[in-house]
């Protein structure tokens, strides 16, 4: 399966899109058969309305726009005329660090190495129970990551593993996900939660792992909608998918709504888009629970990498200058 992909890979580059795939025998002999092709881009052209709007002295627009620009110019220079900060919290604060594990890390009479290792030994190993029902936002890539590690824990554990998925609301997208199940030897159902209770107790006897991935967190699936459901089965833990470049106090925000769940495990997604480790410093907060896979990219199954502890600290510690470390 994997010397399939890496030939399609070699053959066709990195943007290879796979069409079909499955399994024939001849003479036999079982092989896997790749269709792939590269997508060609269409070139769109557009147009933009470049004139601006004439603003003249006593405009309404004008006098609030001025005002704006005042208000911004004389929070800057505060900002950094201001002693109020240390030095180095002031730096990480302006690297994206939260405040708070700013001032942590300014007051520890650890270095920052250190005070990582410190804040990750606390949180403790990941559990990794038998079900797990993976949660996040839009566009986080939670699906793809859910087979992603579906066929790890395949081929690294020899674990059995079934994906169910609960996202009633997904428009399309099935046949795909079907396809994909098929080519990775890794049984997928649909249900709903009614369904899911009747097939739970057959499934916990032949799985080892049971893999739930659930409609994308909105106005249609909201922390409320989680809650009511770990109050219906409580024996559910969950993984949280964070996509790596979101604002910390975005994530941070979302985190306040989510962390009454069981939640034992971050996944952290996108991280090749991201250039210093100190975008991730939100997930050193105390509470929070250890980040356990990360994926680069949307490859399947290729994406994907175990988070141990060496490999943390080298990611938190990405581009961090000499003279924070």
């Amino acid at each position: 399966m994997v010397e399939a992909l890496r030939k399609v890979k070699e053959e066709f580059g990195e943007e290879a899109v796979i069409l079909e795939s499955g399994k024939i025998s001849e003479e036999n002999q079982e092989y896997y058969e790749i269709v792939a092709a590269i997508e060609e881009e269409e070139v769109k052209e557009v147009y933009l309305n470049t004139e601006a709007p004439k603003l003249e002295k006593g405009d309404l627009l004008y006098e609030d726009l001025k005002k704006e620009l005042l208000d911004i110019k004389r929070f800057l220079k505060e900002i950094f005329s201001s002693q109020s900060l240390p030095g180095l919290s002031f730096k990480l604060i302006k690297d994206g660090v939260p405040e708070e594990i700013a001032l942590e890390i300014e007051r520890s009479s650890l270095g920052i190495p250190q005070f990582i290792r410190e804040a990750l030994r606390k949180k403790g190993a990941n559990p990794f129970s038998k079900i797990q029902v993976f949660i996040g936002e839009p566009g986080v890539g939670k699906t793809t990551s859910i087979f992603k590690i579906a066929f790890w824990y395949k081929i690294k554990r020899n674990a059995r593993v079934i994906i169910l998925s609960m996202d009633n609301y997904k428009i399309g997208g099935q046949d795909q996900l079907e396809k994909l199940s098929k080519f990775l030897e890794i049984p997928y159902r649909k249900c709903d939660w009614e369904e899911f209770k009747e097939y739970y107790p057959q499934i916990k006897v032949k799985y080892d792992l049971i893999l739930v991935d659930t409609h994308s967190l909105g106005k249609k699936f909201s922390p409320l909608d989680l809650n009511e459901i770990s109050r219906q089965y409580p024996f559910l833990r969950y993984h949280w998918v964070v996509r790596s470049t979101e604002n910390s106090e975005n994530i941070l925000t979302l985190w306040e709504e989510l962390k009454s769940l069981p939640v034992e495990a971050l996944v952290l997604t996108f991280l090749d888009r991201i250039n210093k480790g100190t975008h991730l410093f939100w997930a050193l907060k105390e509470d929070i629970p250890m980040p356990v896979f990360a994926s680069t990219g949307e490859r399947i199954p290729e994406d994907l990498y175990k988070l141990e502890e060496n490999i943390l600290l080298d990611l938190f510690l990405r581009g961090v200058g000499k003279e924070a470390k």
